[in-house]
């Protein structure tokens, strides 16, 4: 091989790069490599220099056929749009085909791009740049020179006006504006992507960071089953390259001949790992698939073996022993993570990119069916009839002449052309339906508004409302069949609520002419008041209507500064004063307080105990008002002085009980102001509160006695005990004082209460309303007031009364200026009304200007019930009523069909009009011979027929037609609106229903993989059949219901949820665990329901859990495999697998059985098999268990090192744990030796390395004794670690005549022996002829 030269003669741009390098690495291993790219990265440098490619504007080369490519596809949007606002399509079909239209334009564009760069300059610095591979892509280059197509809102929806314009012409401010969201999302999703990314690539070392390569061989014999991954038709990735680098599980045979494929010496038999050209011979064979060794079956202990896990991708060789593939495979995945998309992509669901295949005819001819060949009519998303093949047959254009073209049509393919039509050579016949993963795309409900473009009257044409009523009860309008809906044009003017129409349907009316009219009515009557001055023909702000009011005649009101304050003051003509408690302007209701009686004849001196005697009260209004009198009476008052302490017993400077002088320190700083025997409380040695009880103290030596009458009132003259005589009112109590029990008499004052307190006179306007007085007491009888100061028992307070007509009315209190005194005013309370008149309104589009007369004046006595203004609304244009609907409804708009909203077609002499009145006749159609009508509209005059009321009549050749508007509705739709209902301009007529493809996985990208690694359920799961069986599905009224009849008869109902739908068909049949309806898989469901399913074919547990897990795997592998693959990112599988052999090793106890395991525990499977099998032996019960998946996460933190779950997360958790249960940690891992500071049990601290008698791992030195014919080979040898250990073994082992004997190694090397200790290797690396001459001589050159 090394005597053969290899020319490649091709441009090699960077594919081709790669090719070589790769080339160079499989066949002369890493160091010639490096070598060989080095040298190309000289041979680029030089030529980059020479060249000079540098961009300029002038680079940029718009192709010519832009504009014709636009104003082709400007031509069928404007097609698109004529058919809209003729009602043919509706507003989905006609944004499908803008978006399609716009998109088809882009791609066209895109390779027209391509095309005249090729043509007029294959040397243009863009071009070069993109198509070597150097920087940016063909979709880059679109945007700089072709067009930038189509973007999306916010909301995922894409704008249906594209960006025609390139970032050569520039952008217009709309097109900068629309692509500035696409451009913000782009960055900020860069910035969270690195963030996700760096997380995830932590997590994943985390979980493998202790499988390292440790055994040679393990002997398993399982394996896995490989094919080509594919995405239905489409290979995403071809069987060859998930062969290479693996070991085989079994021999490999040849499809046809049976025998061992081989190619050159190398045989696809058992335990023989795959080179790059043995796999494209298995390929090129036809084996669909084959058995490989790989970590997912590995049953090494603790890791993996040489042979599962084959070739080390770094060097092309098996891997090494102690190698950390595990951390190897975690950088793998993570590494690529950050060129994921992160977001969800949503194309508003509308166009998918791709293009299903198009039938064209190769001739002109016509289009004829074959018998054989069914169809159905279809209506295609953009509204075009088309038809749907049901059967297989063919379409035949027959040319003129001999030559006909035959196309095989098959089931599922939209045929586009009608039988018997003319079809130009080139044009398209049909639609194949895409297939693979695309043709079992499921749908989703979505809906669009569509909103009128002008105000008028609804027409339903052929459109029959429906009425259902949903579980909630909510009504929705749905048209059950398609139609058209029709605006008729005219003005709408919407009503002010309550208004009343003033003219009828067919009237006549001009500018200025009142529509309807709006009164404002007094509720209660009464006096107007109108207070603001108004000039004449302006309105008040608002009108008072006075419905009962009342005046204090006799007393004044005066200011007077109080405490600093400003009060007012009412002076009655009893000279009794009170104070206003409500600020004047202020409105009070019912029962409320306004003054209160300033009078100090109830105020005492000290706190007390208050006892009723006659007083009867009741509880009215609100509780803290207090209690009111209803009977007059007298009031006793026993007072008392009452401190509150709270301070800490020491300080107390008397005792209980004792008598105390007035100004004595009773306790620390309080003092007592008069005579009388001291209380103490006291609570926790805390002293709560003192109280002082004034009066006689008189020892006693017969306690029984005083105790009897404690607590009791005495009159004055009566004997209290023998020999105590009572002189005035006195209250008995008995008291423990230090000297011993004694008797205290304490003095009662008296307060008498009147029966009815004094009112200030008043006169009122009506009844309703009065002043009356109330007393009010703040205290219940027998309360005890704790105070030092004085309290007052009892108020006099003036309380508004409103009468029983309208107590929900809240009166308004003023002070009228007294005529005489300036300074003195009176106090009027009045209960008002008061209306605020609107401002007329101006017109604008949706109303009409309004004019508001004032029907009363101030000081009008007016009616409950009369009209105080009345407000007209005024039309604006010429014009005749239309649309207002009599019956009980209430009238809110109503419509004046103008000049302009009719027009009136002259038809020439002698022609009859062939349409008949009232007909909805649709634009371009034809109303009489050779007359097309030029605008939309219904027929509303012919000669002397009219449709409406008020309708001109026309001479018969003429017919007037009203302007309108169809819009097109599709089944299903939700209507908003009721025939003849009027609308504005912009009011949702309909809300259309319709299904769009959901876009394959909606998840994708990064999240996608964090969901799989982390085991999570995904949203909105698919549902997996539990056994196999025949599926039966019975779709009935929106509800679908999906069985699966097993092979013994059973029947099991599948319950779907919203939103899903199955893709199995009705009769087929399902195995255990296939899907049966659309949306991803749930990892743990298919674990599960292929355990339960081995474990009823009858096999043991281990096997069952191996199958279950196997299956698991394989769903796992492949699910992430495709996420890097649609974003064009390769990793080998055995990277994912070693990641997600750490997910499924676990199994959970469900019963311990007889071994030491406890049941929820997580152990290894092998581990738990290992102890069944002594189990067995034994006869004891074994464990009973579950496998489980384990999300990256949880998997670390369940590994037996409990140092590197720490390390990772829940830090004290798992310590606490490890602790508690007493573990050991064997430093198994990277991790645990890194913390504890140790060699990391990998590479040369690999422990089978330390171990010298390992004679199985030494080196095969024979093949490095040195012949002539070496010395070539040698003299370019760059030294690598490998080859490093190799010499170094070697030297060591040369015997002693070799190293006598150097004459046979390269010429000059002599010299260099005695510095190199005759070492004959290093002189072959220190040859001279590696020395770049040229290189020394110019640094001697310098030098000189």
């Amino acid at each position: 091989m090394a005597n053969k030269k290899i020319f490649r003669n091709q441009v090699i741009d960077k594919g081709q790069l790669k090719k070589i390098m790769s080339w160079a690495f499989m066949n002369y291993g890493t160091a010639r490599t490096a070598q060989i790219a080095d040298e190309l990265k000289e041979l680029g440098f030089t030529y980059a220099t020479k060249a000079g490619v540098s961009i300029s504007v002038d680079d940029l080369q718009i192709p010519p056929s832009k504009k014709a490519l636009l104003e082709e596809a400007e031509e069928e949007i404007r097609n698109t749009e004529r058919r809209y606002i003729k009602g043919e399509i509706t507003e989905v079909e006609r944004f499908q085909k803008v978006i399609d239209t716009w998109n088809g334009t882009s791609e066209a564009l895109k390779d027209r791009v391509v095309e005249n760069f090729k043509a007029s300059n294959p040397l243009n610095s863009v071009y070069m740049m993109a198509f070597s591979g150097a920087r940016g892509n063909i979709s880059q280059v679109r945007q700089l020179v072709g067009m930038r197509g189509l973007m999306a809102d916010p909301q995922g929806e894409i704008i249906d006006l594209p960006i025609k314009t390139n970032f050569r012409e520039g952008l217009t401010v709309t097109e900068y504006i629309i692509s500035s969201y696409g451009a913000r999302k782009g960055l900020v999703d860069t910035a969270l992507r690195t963030a996700d990314s760096g997380y995830l690539t932590r997590r994943l070392v985390d979980v493998s960071q202790d499988v390292i390569l440790r055994e040679i061989d393990c002997g398993t014999s399982k394996g896995i089953w490989t094919r080509s991954m594919t995405d239905g038709e489409r290979v995403l990735i071809p069987i060859k390259d998930r062969l290479m680098g693996r070991v085989l599980g079994a021999d490999v045979h040849h499809p046809e001949t049976g025998e061992i494929i081989t190619y050159q010496s190398e045989q696809a038999v058992k335990n023989h790992s795959v080179s790059e050209e043995l796999a494209v011979a298995i390929q090129e064979a036809g084996v669909e698939e084959v058995l490989l060794r790989s970590p997912l079956t590995c049953e090494a202990n603790r890791s993996v073996c040489q042979h599962c896990y084959g070739w080390s991708l770094a060097h092309g060789h098996n891997v090494n022993l102690g190698e950390a593939v595990g951390i190897i495979a975690a950088q793998s995945i993570g590494e690529p993570g950050t060129q994921l998309t992160m977001r969800t992509f949503h194309t508003g669901g509308v166009f998918t990119a791709e293009a299903a295949g198009m039938i064209r005819a190769g001739i002109n001819g016509v289009v004829k069916f074959s018998k054989s060949l069914r169809v159905r009519p279809f209506r295609t998303r953009h509204g075009d009839d088309a038809f749907i093949v049901e059967s297989t047959g063919q379409i035949i254009v027959d040319g003129s002449g001999k030559n006909t073209e035959k196309h095989s049509i098959t089931q599922g393919t939209t045929i586009i052309v009608q039988e018997g039509q003319q079809v130009k050579a080139n044009e398209i016949l049909a639609e194949i339906a895409a297939g693979g993963r695309t043709a079992r795309k499921t749908t989703e409900k979505a809906t669009k508004d569509v909103a009128t473009d002008l105000a008028g009257e609804v027409k339903f044409a052929d459109v029959v409302p429906e009425e259902k009523t949903d579980r909630q009860g909510n009504m929705t309008r749905i048209a059950q069949r398609g139609g058209l809906i029709w605006v008729l044009g005219g003005e709408v003017y919407n009503l002010p609520p309550a208004a009343e129409p003033l003219v009828k349907n067919g009237d006549p009316v001009h500018p200025g002419s009142v529509l309807a009219q709006t009164k404002l009515v007094s509720e209660h009557g009464g006096l107007v008041r109108i207070r603001e001055q108004f000039a004449e023909g302006e309105l008040p702000r608002e009108i008072e209507i006075i419905t009962a009011s009342v005046l204090l005649d006799q007393a004044l009101v005066r200011l007077v500064q109080m405490q600093g304050r400003e009060q007012y003051i009412i002076e009655t003509n009893s000279n009794h004063r009170f104070m206003l408690k409500v600020s004047p302007g202020s409105k009070v209701e019912n029962h409320d307080v306004i003054a209160e009686l300033m009078d100090d004849s109830y105020r005492t001196k000290t706190g007390g105990i208050i006892k009723y005697a006659g007083v009867e009260v009741a509880k009215r209004g609100k509780g803290k008002q207090g209690y009111e009198v209803t009977q007059g009476g007298t009031l006793l008052w026993i007072p008392e002085e009452c401190h509150e302490v709270n301070k800490d017993i020491s300080l107390l400077l008397t005792e209980d009980g004792q008598y105390v002088e007035a100004g004595m320190e009773v306790v620390k700083d309080i003092f007592c102001q008069s005579n009388g025997v001291i209380e103490v409380t006291q609570k926790n040695d805390i002293l709560r509160e003192i109280v002082i009880k004034p009066g006689e103290l008189h020892l006693v030596d017969d306690p029984e006695m005083v105790m009897a009458i404690d607590g009791q009132i005495v009159n004055p003259g009566q004997e209290v005990i023998p020999g105590i005589i009572s002189d005035n009112l006195r209250y008995v109590e008995y008291v423990e004082t230090p000297e011993g029990p004694a008797l205290l008499l304490r003095p009662v004052v008296e307060f008498s209460v009147p029966e009815n307190p004094t009112v200030p006179s008043q006169e009122s306007l009506n009844e309703s309303i009065v002043l009356r007085a109330v007393q009010r007491l703040t205290y219940k009888d027998g309360e005890r007031v704790r105070s030092v100061e004085g309290v007052e028992l009892l108020r006099t307070q003036l309380v508004i009364s409103i009468g029983i007509e309208a107590p929900q009315l809240a009166a308004d209190i003023e002070l009228l200026p007294d005529e005489n005194d300036p300074d003195v005013r009176k106090l009027q309370l009045v209960i008002l009304e008061s209306l605020v008149i609107r401002r007329d309104a101006i017109a604008d589009a949706t109303q009409g200007s309004t004019l508001t007369r004032l029907m009363v004046k101030d000081g009008d006595e007016i009616e409950k019930g009369a009209v105080v203004t009345r407000t007209e609304i005024m039309c604006k244009e010429d014009g005749i009523i239309q649309g207002i609907r009599s019956g009980s409804e209430i009238v809110r708009r109503c419509l004046v069909v103008r000049e302009s909203d009719q027009m009136t077609i002259q038809l020439p002499e002698g022609v009859k009009p062939t349409v008949k009145l009232g007909q909805l006749l649709v634009e371009g159609i034809e109303i009489a011979e050779g007359v097309n009508l030029s605008e939309s509209g219904q027929v509303i005059a012919v000669g002397n027929k009219i449709v409406g009321q008020g309708t001109i009549p026309v001479t018969g050749n003429q017919i007037t037609m009203r302007r309108g508007r169809p819009y097109r509705v599709s089944p299903g739709a939700i209507l908003h609106i009721k025939d003849g209902d009027l609308v504005q301009r912009g009011d949702n007529l309909v809300l259309l229903v319709f299904e769009r493809a959901k876009t394959g996985d909606i998840i994708q990208g990064l999240p996608r993989i964090e969901e799989l690694l982390e085991a999570r359920k995904p949203k909105e799961a698919c549902i997996l059949a539990r056994r196999p069986g025949t599926a039966q599905v019975t779709m009935d009224d929106d509800i679908t219901e999906l069985r699966v009849i097993e092979n013994d008869g059973t029947v099991t109902d599948y319950p779907l949820g919203s939103g899903q739908s199955p893709i199995v068909s009705d009769g087929y049949k399902v195995e255990a665990g296939q899907t049966l309806t659309d949306g991803p898989s749930n990892p743990h469901e298919i674990l599960e329901v292929f355990y339960d399913h081995y474990l009823e074919q009858g096999e043991g547990m281990y096997d069952a859990a191996l199958g279950s897990f196997r299956h698991c795997q394989a769903f796992l592998v492949n699910e992430v495999q495709s996420v890097y693959q649609s974003q064009g990112i390769d990793i080998s599988d055995k990277h994912i697998e070693v990641i997600v052999r750490q997910m499924t090793s676990k199994v959970r106890i469900d019963d311990g059985g007889d071994t030491t395991m406890l049941p929820g525990e997580l152990v290894e499977l092998r581990q738990v098999e290992q102890v069944n099998d002594a189990m067995s032996i034994t006869g004891s019960a074994p464990a009973k268990y579950t496998p489980v998946l384990l999300g990256i996460t949880k998997a670390s933190l369940n590994t037996d090192s409990f140092i590197s779950a720490a390390s990772f997360q829940e830090t004290t958790r798992v310590l606490t744990e490890a602790a508690i249960e007493g573990k050991s940690d064997w430093l198994r891992g990277l991790k645990e030796n890194v913390i504890i500071g140790r060699l990391i049990p990998a590479g040369t601290g690999f422990n089978a390395y330390e171990e010298s008698g390992n004679a199985e791992y030494g080196f095969d030195n024979g093949t490095l004794y040195l012949d002539e014919e070496d010395e070539d080979e040698l003299r370019d040898v760059v030294l690598d670690d490998k080859t490093a250990r190799v010499y170094n073994s070697f030297e060591r082992e040369l015997p002693p005549e070799s190293k006598a004997a150097p004459s046979s190694l390269g010429k000059g090397s002599k010299v260099i022996f005695e510095d190199s200790e005759d070492d004959p290797l290093l002189s072959a690396i220190l040859d001279d002829e590696l020395i770049d001459d040229e290189y020394e001589d110019d640094n001697e050159d310098e030098d000189e």
